[in-house]
């Protein structure tokens, strides 16, 4: 009698535990005085990383996911002749479109090769998206600056792609004379996996 009360105890006592643990009452001790709590644990959430201001954010792209399966190239630059910020300069914005069907969540680089200047896309690129590279400048004190230069994308090539030899929109010219121009940049596959 007293081996079968005792099996029914350690029994009901297992299921307790069990139970405890399923329904998530049991959590990690973490005594006031020694650790205080990770506020992932406070909340149930990860939390997210912020910048803080004055810090400098590396010049480094591919820091993040990729999928198998991207392509990215430069797919149109705009430049524009004009006033920004109450001064002349000549506006440029690169556009960046992945050719194929996965995606990445790393921070984008882009080049203006011959003008020494550079631009991110922060957040990566889904399928098939097309992003802007944001707007560039370059002073235009007399108003007939001439450029030549080329635009790449993923400058050193940090993000892994089905092909690394078609990021680049090469030669583009803005004349003393313009005042505006969209170059629609030449797409060169092949875009998926190499066999």
């Amino acid at each position: 009698m007293f081996n079968s009360m005792r099996t029914k105890m350690v029994s009901i006592s297992l299921s307790a535990v069990v139970l405890l643990l399923g329904t998530g009452y049991i959590e990690w001790s973490y005594p006031e005085e020694d650790v205080k709590k990770p506020p992932e644990v406070q909340t149930g959430e990860k939390p997210e990383a912020t910048a803080v201001p004055g810090t400098v954010v590396p010049d480094i792209a591919g820091s993040k996911k990729s999928d198998a399966g991207i392509d990215l190239v430069v797919s149109k630059v705009e430049i524009t002749r004009g006033i920004f910020e109450g001064e002349r300069k000549i506006q440029i914005i690169p556009y960046v479109k992945n050719m194929w069907k996965g995606s990445t969540s790393a921070r984008i680089k882009i080049l203006l090769d011959g003008l020494a200047l550079a631009e991110w896309i922060e957040g990566g690129i889904g399928p098939g998206e097309e992003k802007s590279g944001g707007s560039l400048y370059v002073r235009d004190a007399t108003g007939s600056t001439a450029l030549n230069f080329s635009v790449e994308v993923d400058d050193g090539n940090e993000i892994p792609e089905n092909n690394e030899h078609n990021n680049r929109c090469e030669n583009l010219t803005f004349d003393a004379s313009q005042t505006g121009e969209t170059v629609d940049c030449p797409i060169v596959g092949p875009h998926g996996p190499s066999q």
